[in-house]
């Protein structure tokens, strides 16, 4: 692990948080902040770890604005921004959750208790199921419901989703799995009004590739496509907006390596009950005495 490159990722990452509370206003669409907060991470000497998640209200994760869709922000909307740094592919993963109309300071205080519970928790060789008790003990405490189906990760070098998934409840089945020095992980509880889960929406925004061959033969444009991507992004998430400077041309070939299995998708999740979401993560290096926090 390179300490500094990470470290760097991680005050970009700081940097972004605070320029989304100044940008997250109502009136404003998701794709001007959104491609602020992605040119930002570049202008300070980073690049997005992935595009940047606007998840508005009942929508828990993993929508970024699209080609042809985008939202503008009413008065009293409750707004996630979970945003990534990387640095030579050495990742910070961060988010916050803003309450535009000032209501639910509650459902926001539960998750980012939970986060501050679950960080102090965190240590070499702690269970998975102590860091899950704190997360749900602390939303509990709240009145809200932690996701069960969404959780916290262990991140590699160019990898999101490096292993290991952090449980944001006590999963008595994660007692003897422990957290061991020289992991990065991200904590990131979620809060709910709902039902404490979330299932598929129909919007797919965000990509990457396959660790597998496309099914079928591809065009000459479509393995310049396939190169260019690899190349840009490893195994990092992307979106097609990233790709407008190519000209229309580029996303008839996506759309077309698309229909091969070229990708692997990312729908947006909702809440099932479309209950209001918070979410507040940070990002942990875990030494061989005590968890360093990173963003």
């Amino acid at each position: 692990m390179e300490l500094e490159k990470l470290k760097l990722a991680g005050k970009i990452a700081e940097e972004l948080k605070g320029e989304a509370r100044r940008l997250v206003k109502p009136g404003r669409r998701a794709s001007e902040i959104c491609e602020r907060l992605e040119a930002l991470t570049i202008e300070l000497g980073g690049s997005p770890a992935f595009p940047c998640n606007f998840s508005v209200n009942s929508v828990a994760a993993h929508y970024t604005p699209g080609l042809s869709d985008d939202l503008t922000l009413g008065e009293k909307d409750v707004v996630k921004v979970d945003v990534g740094v990387h640095v030579d592919g050495y990742i910070a993963d961060t988010a916050i959750t803003i309450d535009l109309s000032g209501e639910h300071g509650k459902l926001l205080e539960a998750a980012e208790r939970a986060l501050e519970e679950a960080v102090s928790t965190l240590k070499p060789f702690v269970s998975l199921y102590e860091i899950g008790r704190a997360v749900e003990s602390a939303i509990k405490s709240f009145g809200f419901k932690p996701v069960r189906n969404l959780s916290g990760h262990t991140i590699g070098r160019y990898v999101i989703h490096a292993g290991l998934s952090i449980p944001n409840y006590a999963d008595r089945a994660l007692w003897h799995v422990r957290v061991m020095p020289g992991m990065l992980i991200a904590i990131e509880p979620f809060a709910t009004n709902g039902k404490g889960l979330v299932r598929e929406g129909g919007t797919v925004n965000i990509f990457s590739l396959s660790s597998r061959r496309p099914r079928m033969a591809l065009s000459e444009g479509e393995e310049k496509l396939l190169s260019l991507l690899a190349e840009r992004y490893r195994t990092l998430p992307f979106t097609p907006r990233w790709l407008r400077e190519r000209g229309a041309e580029v996303f008839q070939l996506f759309s077309s390596l698309r229909a091969k299995g070229a990708f692997v998708e990312y729908p947006v999740l909702v809440e099932v009950s479309n209950g209001l979401v918070s979410q507040f993560e940070h990002t942990v290096y875990v030494g061989e005495k005590e968890a360093v926090l990173v963003a």
